[in-house]
């Protein structure tokens, strides 16, 4: 007979791995830490200059609103890497002619097309293989790169939960240190989108434009509107 000591051990030995899991989680999961008080609408470390920054294009006015939001950002100081879904070369021509009329082409710029998650109006058993498909085109991108992003920034696109949960998971094994920044859609007033929803929890920086879901939801940081 297997003793009570021995099942206390047994017992011990299988709680560690989840007890280690959990502990990781809470050091670096941001939705368990208090939100801090920034203070501006600075959504770029002033000390990464040369450093990686990745940005997240998305047809349905998407793109239009990440290009706005570049406007507060001297992206001439970053090694870019544009990305968009596939299908949506509009996207892709308008972070081309964003990058010609930068001011200096010191830095690298690179362009990815990642599967796209869900097209509008798929059907959900149509919409779960796209979003499979997202996530294994994502990852294969993700380790040819070089070198990981240091920030990323996302503004609602489906194909952008792919990517960010991926950059969370190899955040959470130690093998990237990429900051997420999600600013949230001019067009949700009252509620989250989905994306929204979704990367609330593992947003370093969760920005909204509307005071009303500031309110609502305790991590959102509120500087009026951005674009």
């Amino acid at each position: 007979m297997v003793s009570e000591s021995q099942l206390a051990i047994k017992a011990v030995v299988l709680l560690i791995p989840f007890i280690l899991i959990v502990l990781r989680l809470v050091v670096v999961l941001p939705s368990v830490k208090l939100r801090k008080s920034i203070g501006n609408d600075n959504f770029i470390a002033p000390n990464v200059h040369g450093s990686t920054i990745m940005i997240m294009l998305g047809s349905g006015g998407h793109t239009g609103e990440m290009i706005r939001l570049l406007s507060k950002v001297k992206l001439e100081n970053f090694n870019r890497i544009w990305v968009s879904s596939s299908g949506d070369s509009s996207s892709l021509i308008k972070a081309k002619e964003y990058e010609e009329n930068l001011k200096t082409n010191q830095l690298s710029s690179i362009y990815l097309t990642l599967y796209r998650a869900r097209k509008v109006g798929e059907s959900i058993p149509s919409s779960i293989i796209s979003t499979i498909k997202s996530f294994i085109s994502t990852f294969n991108s993700l380790i040819q790169l070089k070198e990981l992003p240091s920030l990323v920034l996302l503004n609602g696109p489906g194909t952008c939960v792919p990517l960010a949960y991926i950059l969370f998971i190899l955040k959470f094994f130690g093998l990237a240190k990429t900051k997420i920044v999600y600013i949230e859609s001019l067009a949700r007033v009252n509620k989250l989108s989905l994306s929204g929803k979704l990367l609330l929890p593992i947003s370093d920086r969760f920005i909204v434009q509307w005071e009303k879901l500031a309110l609502k939801y305790e991590r959102a940081e509120f500087y009026g509107i951005l674009v």
